[in-house]
């Protein structure tokens, strides 16, 4: 949507064949993270469930790309790499993801990697200004307490104090705040380090999608908990064995535009519009892309 706003064709994924990468393109994994598998492989995770490549793949994907984009080192500097706008993420939200929901951690003991993720993730913006990068967006992480995976797995043996007055869990946003308020803290350093040379923007999903689920019908949207895909049922209607695309769980809510979740874990296209008008002209964008 932020391509098509700018006048740019859909992103390719960066490993297809054939394709034309001088006006855009994907770098993203499934299940992409900030932090290498190693640092799960130290937590006890042998399986790469979640986790089928970090940041520093696809930057290394990233500049095995460059050469067939802009030929020389000083062209893709010189020219190329100033009028590009590059979206780093949002990274953060698997590497909860594995923590929570594979190793089976509490968020305040997740709490204590969040300095290493967002390290990590200020490590690799400054990778991409070494590059040449100018115009930089980076963006923090969705309100965890506020998706219907975390809500259907958790509420249910949460008391009703853990409960904040929007209806999100309190402890797994405060996970989130903890994580945006450390990554914006890096951003505007970085901000201030390059300030002659870069356009860094933080990008405040959780901000935005917060103030959504607090008032959903302002921005067109009803039952901000309850995923319009799958067959989990009740309020949120998430179940992790019935999933979006299982068996059983194909059909979709009558009229998606009106949900804030697609399938319990990512947004719908109507949210994912907010989020680009957000980013694009504000107020969720510091400062806005087109600011």
């Amino acid at each position: 949507m932020i391509a098509q706003a700018l006048g740019l064709p859909l992103l390719p994924p960066s490993k297809a064949k054939g394709k034309d990468f001088r006006r855009g393109v994907s770098m993203a994994i499934t299940g992409g993270t900030a932090m290498n598998f190693s640092f799960y492989k130290s937590l006890g995770i042998q399986d790469q469930v979640w986790n089928h490549g970090s940041l520093d793949t696809q930057i290394e994907w990233f500049k095995e790309l460059m050469p067939s984009i802009c030929r020389t080192e000083q062209s893709c500097r010189g020219s190329f790499l100033k009028k590009s706008l590059l979206m780093f993420g949002a990274y953060g939200g698997n590497d909860y993801n594995v923590q929570l929901l594979e190793v089976g951690l509490t968020p305040e003991q997740a709490m204590q990697h969040t300095p290493k993720i967002v390290g990590a993730i200020a490590n690799g913006v400054e990778k991409l200004i070494g590059l040449g990068a100018v115009h930089i967006v980076v963006p923090g992480i969705f309100p965890t307490g506020c998706l219907p995976i975390f809500l259907s797995l958790f509420g249910d043996a949460a008391g009703e104090a853990d409960f904040d007055q929007a209806g999100c869990l309190r402890t797994y946003n405060r996970l989130t705040e903890y994580h945006n308020t450390l990554l914006r803290t890096k951003v505007e350093a970085l901000q201030r380090k390059h300030y002659n040379s870069t356009r860094l923007m933080y990008a405040d999903f959780s901000g935005l999608v917060y103030q959504i689920v607090q008032e959903p019908e302002k921005f067109g949207f009803s039952a901000p908990f309850e995923a319009c895909c799958g067959a989990g049922g009740g309020k949120y209607n998430f179940d992790v064995t019935a999933r979006c695309g299982m068996e059983g769980a194909t059909m979709a809510c009558e009229d998606p535009s009106a949900r804030l979740s697609w399938d319990g874990i990512h947004p719908t296209e109507a949210l994912s519009k907010v989020i680009a008008g957000a980013l694009l002209r504000g107020p969720y964008c510091f400062p806005p892309i087109l600011g």
